[in-house]
């Protein structure tokens, strides 16, 4: 077998000051945004992982990348796994607007940029290819909480409230690369938790990833490319939190600052992992395949519901473009009761695998995928790929009923929410994929 070979390489994402962060129109950065490539080839097949300091990317920006990716450097689109980091205060990164209000509506000449800087980080790292070692390590990180308190007697199964109690994922997961000689090439960091410290701010941010990212390759002197992959961080967020007046806890947000703090705190736990992997030079055989499935969604709505509705909300004066534009699918009977989504893996030898999915996991699942897909070091890589959307637990689906607690569908043209069904659709699939050998 071939000795193993790697080559990475960054691009500068950041937008113009003045264009569309995913929530706000943006007032200046606070830190810079970055997409990152990290190509593996082990002499026969050849693969790309690229992580951006974005919130998410929907599918057609995907294919447009792997496209240009494949015609630039010969690696397959199948090959090629992007993953967003979730930050709240990345630019809006779909072709179609994202909701229904005018500070959604996407900069297509950004977006051109985007996916020209993306395939042209891939083809720098791929013109770099080295002989390499590899190794991998998991760690202790404290530093994340559940965000749904179940109330069996309310209008949906859970509220939002910080529940130490319900289940998290403390697991950091470090992918290290080294040159020959030991000196760390990259690292892919892997830990489960929303990018919001900083919220839906007007700055330009990476947040704590990006703040993570940043102070690792500081730490190992300019010469390192640190990336970073979200895990099944679909309920968790960070675990800072503050007292409200009536005594309660409830999630904290700040700043830039507030975001760095956190990044180094978790660079900390990183660093600990990454400075305990031992890389080897032995070649890894590696291979990479993908699946796209239905996702269930929830019964449809009625056309008199729909119609009921857009009536009431044009006499209110409210926004009415969900409504005309899910009424006609509902009438002529093209209203989707599925939405694909991909599924993909990336394997590095027997025991090293990155598992791709669609959307904002739920940690359950994450740890259900950990228990039972039978892989040592299993990377569960969230955001990926064209996002979906939230992608919830059997469980939580039959508590909430027809009342969704993340009632999110009409931001990206839903006619509704997901059903208990995504949880078997994407552990089938992922089972598949990775028996598969």
């Amino acid at each position: 077998m071939d000795a193993l070979k790697a080559g990475a390489a960054r691009a500068n994402i950041t937008p113009a000051v003045g264009a569309i962060t995913a929530g706000n129109a943006s007032a200046g950065v606070t830190s810079e945004l970055f997409a990152k490539a990290l190509v593996l080839d082990d002499g026969k097949t050849k693969v790309a992982l690229v992580t951006l300091d974005l919130c998410l990317m929907c599918k057609q920006i995907v294919a447009e990348t792997r496209e240009r990716i494949e015609q630039t450097t010969g690696i397959p689109g199948r090959c090629v796994m992007f993953a967003s980091s979730h930050t709240h205060s990345g630019p809006v990164t779909m072709r179609e607007a994202w909701g229904t209000g005018a500070r959604n509506v996407p900069d297509h000449s950004y977006i051109d940029q985007l996916v020209a800087k993306m395939a042209g980080a891939v083809a720098e790292a791929d013109s770099r290819l080295v002989e390499a070692k590899i190794g991998v390590g998991e760690g202790n990180a404290p530093f994340n909480i559940n965000r749904w308190l179940p109330t069996p007697d309310g209008p949906t199964g859970a509220r939002w409230f910080p529940n130490a109690d319900a289940p998290t994922d403390e697991t950091l997961s470090v992918l290290r690369v080294d040159h020959p000689d030991g000196t760390p090439m990259a690292a892919v960091v892997n830990f489960a938790a929303h990018s919001s410290v900083a919220s839906w701010g007007k700055y330009f941010c990476a947040d704590f990833p990006g703040y993570m990212q940043e102070t690792l390759e500081n730490f190992y002197g300019g010469g390192t490319t640190v990336m970073f992959a979200n895990g099944a961080s679909g309920d968790l967020k960070i675990k800072w939190l503050t007292k409200k007046e009536d005594g309660s806890l409830d999630f904290a947000y700040g700043d830039a600052k507030a975001a760095r703090r956190w990044g180094r705190v978790i660079a900390g736990a990183a660093l600990s992992v990454m400075e305990q992997i031992e890389t080897t030079e032995d070649g890894l055989r590696i291979s990479a395949s993908a699946k796209v499935v239905d996702l269930p969604m929830l019964p449809l709505p009625s056309v008199e519901e729909i119609e009921k509705r857009l009536a009431e909300k044009q006499k209110a004066g409210k926004d009415t473009a969900w409504e005309e534009r899910i009424l006609p699918q509902l009438r002529d009977g093209t209203a989707p009761t599925a939405i694909p989504g991909e599924v993909q893996l990336i394997r590095l030898g027997n025991d090293i695998a990155l598992l791709a999915v669609p959307g904002e996991l739920f940690v359950e699942i994450g740890l259900r995928m950990q228990a039972e897909l039978g892989c040592k070091h299993l990377f569960i890589v969230g955001y990926a790929n064209g996002y979906t959307g939230y992608l919830p637990t059997a469980e939580s689906c039959i508590a909430d009923g027809m009342n969704p607690r993340y009632d999110w569908h009409e931001f990206f043209w839903y006619p509704a929410c997901f059903s208990e069904g995504v949880e078997p659709a994407l552990m089938e699939a992922a089972k598949e994929l990775i028996e598969a050998k």
